[in-house]
């Protein structure tokens, strides 16, 4: 049997476009692009506890009840590995809520790995509308090559200056053409 889970991350990451703009703007455009992001952040968290948080009671944990809210700690990231821009947020929820009857025990993990793909679009798109209205700024579906579905970028920065501060998607797809290539001279 697998070992108790202590708590659970969401990544919170703002696109590239973004994070580009943040990195290159000036005070005023750093600062508003922050607190969009954490705008979002918050408003998605909201999302989390009303909809996606729960924990289960009853015999075999049969019943999926509402908790009172959770507890969770943001950590702030600007970079990536490689030190790209990347602006990003790390929310780690502590395993345990307190039920409508003040009992303490397990979040419903089920509930929540369900809820991540919609708390990410939510994420997305409240980012967006944050930023536009406090920079003028619009935003667009961008290609992202073979493979890869499109983003929703910022308008007016460069796809060629995004992949100057895409370090780690490069690299992957150096690998990946390498393998290719690997293959083809072993296998034809």
């Amino acid at each position: 049997m697998p070992g108790a889970v202590a708590g659970f991350d969401l990544t919170f990451t703002a696109p590239k476009s973004a994070s580009v703009l943040w990195a290159l703007g000036d005070p005023k455009t750093q600062a508003a692009v922050v607190a969009a992001h954490r705008a979002a952040v918050d408003e998605a968290l909201a999302f989390v506890e009303d909809r996606a948080l729960f924990t289960r009671v009853g015999a075999h944990s049969c019943a999926q009840v509402p908790t009172r809210g959770m507890v969770a700690a943001a950590f702030d990231h600007w970079d990536t590995r490689t030190a790209d821009p990347n602006l990003h947020t790390h929310v780690v929820i502590a395993n345990k809520v307190q039920g409508l009857d003040r009992r303490w025990r397990s979040v419903d993990s089920r509930a929540l790995h369900h809820a991540v793909v919609a708390v990410s679009e939510i994420y997305d798109d409240l980012l967006a509308d944050h930023l536009a209205r406090e920079l003028p700024v619009t935003w667009s579906w961008r290609p992202r090559g073979p493979r890869r579905t499109p983003a929703f970028e910022v308008d007016g920065l460069d796809d060629n200056l995004l992949a100057e501060f895409s370090t780690r998607s490069s690299h992957i797809d150096a690998a990946m053409q390498e393998a290719i290539t690997d293959f083809h001279a072993s296998h034809g």
